[in-house]
């Protein structure tokens, strides 16, 4: 090909390139660089055009400062782990010869020099993304920023120095090794955490015996009716609610599952477990539903209520059981009052969440023919939200049932007594049968409730 047909050709690519950008566009591209324009209108239009990796200078030289103050913070922190990593290498080897013999300077300078060569190479395609999503939201910070380059400088000032001494020192100061605090700041405060607990105790005592009856009470119905009744006819019942709520299919599984559970030996315990389940479920429905309304009526009383769910969904288990046996001793009203606060969360959520899902037309039609506030609650609000009401009531189930193992380490016997038990002794067949005891119970509970909402 003659130098002339060259030279037209890379004239029509040029013009075809130029044309792939309108008026509205460079506009745009004005608004967001900034500074640099024509580098970057000339680079974007090639990234257009297929060519992706083409070195940034700027980019390759400064390295996390560029990132810094074009806002590509992804780059920025890649390039700042690179960056330390390298230093560490070169710290290494010129200080810490005795302690890592392995270190190389020259390994540190390449991995220095190789990222940023890497990091010049991808900078326009990252920063041309970021063009992309600016032009959806143009929200984004845009252009070039000193503010953003002294905080970026302010990052690397504060991490690169201390991470590069801590890892290539021989011997580190003892402020970089230990969290500079006292032993007696934990232990004043937990003897202040003892002694506030016991005044609560000791001055709330009929209370907590008043909750401590109430539950026990539940407790006893509940497995009168699950253990004293013939295990026939709970069983019958059981296959009757499976039918009635989620159909054949369940009723069949239904039925393998309590054959398992009777031929295993832990009907008994399984129902008592059942109860449980059903009493921490009932007081989550109880507290929880109205929590939930309230919570997505009030958004004041929501953006309150939100922290201490995401406590109570955040620790762990064993930690519920601390309160639990301090105010009410151990057995099976404190587990039960353990599963409710590690089960209610789901509950108040997903009550609040199925409220706030409701279409606002169908509430300004029903004020619109004069319904009150209890009727559009009662009338719209509740029905249309049951499906996520229900959702929430079979999470609450799941959480509870997991619960079992942990509860039976205060006495709550059940299932969980003997996985509990199984561990203790290292009797792994039987704590395998009485997990699967536990699993078959939840996936009853789960397709009943499945079922009929499906149904529904």
């Amino acid at each position: 090909m003659s130098n002339a047909t060259k030279q037209g050709a890379s004239v029509n690519a040029t013009d075809n390139q130029d044309k792939s950008l309108n008026k509205k566009e460079i506009e745009d591209l004005k608004q967001f660089l900034g500074s640099s324009t024509e580098y970057y209108s000339q680079s974007f239009k090639e990234i257009i055009g297929g060519e992706k990796y083409k070195l940034n200078l700027a980019a390759a030289l400064y390295g996390p400062l560029w990132a810094a103050s074009r806002n590509v913070w992804v780059l920025f922190w890649l390039l700042l782990v690179t960056d330390t990593l390298a230093c560490i290498s070169i710290a290494r080897s010129l200080w810490s010869t005795e302690a890592y013999p392995e270190a190389s300077a020259a390994v540190g300078l390449s991995v220095l020099i190789v990222s940023h060569l890497i990091a010049g190479c991808v900078a326009n395609s990252m920063y041309y993304k970021l063009y992309c999503k600016w032009r959806v939201n143009k929200g984004l910070l845009i252009g070039t920023s000193n503010n953003r380059v002294l905080k970026g400088a302010a990052l690397i000032a504060a991490i690169l120095p201390v991470t590069v001494y801590k890892f290539s020192s021989s011997q580190v100061i003892e402020i970089l090794d230990t969290f500079p605090t006292s032993r007696k700041i934990a232990s004043s405060t937990a003897r202040s955490i003892d002694a506030f607990v016991e005044w609560l105790t000791i001055s709330f005592e009929d209370i907590f015996d008043s909750i401590t009856w109430a539950i026990r009470g539940m407790l006893d119905f509940l497995e009168l009716l699950f253990i004293g009744t013939p295990w026939p006819v709970m069983a019958l019942l059981l296959l009757l609610l499976s039918w009635k709520m989620a159909g054949w299919r369940v009723v069949m599984f239904t039925a393998a599952a309590l054959t398992y559970l009777g031929v295993f030996g832990f009907w008994d315990k399984s129902m008592s477990t059942m109860a449980l389940v059903g009493a921490s479920v009932f007081i989550c429905l109880i507290i929880g539903a109205p929590l939930g309304v309230l919570a997505a009526k009030n958004p004041a009383f929501n953006r309150f209520l939100n922290p201490i769910l995401d406590v109570m969904q955040t620790m762990p288990s064993f930690v519920y059981l601390i309160p639990a046996i301090a105010f009410f001793s151990i057995g099976k009203p404190p587990a039960v009052l353990a599963t409710v606060v590690f089960a209610m969360p789901p509950m108040i959520r997903l009550t609040a969440l199925g409220i706030q899902q409701v279409n606002p037309s169908v509430i300004e039609a029903m004020l619109a023919f004069g319904a009150s506030p209890r009727q559009i609650l009662f009338k719209a609000q509740l029905p249309l939200a049951m499906p996520s009401i229900m959702a929430g009531i079979n999470q609450s189930i799941m959480m509870s049932l997991s619960m079992v193992v942990v509860a039976a380490l205060i006495g709550a016997g059940g299932l969980g007594y003997d996985v509990l038990t199984s561990l203790q002794h290292l009797d792994a067949g039987k704590g395998l049968l009485a997990g699967l005891a536990i699993v078959l119970c939840a996936m009853i509970l789960d397709k009943i409730i499945q079922g009929h909402h499906s149904k529904a």
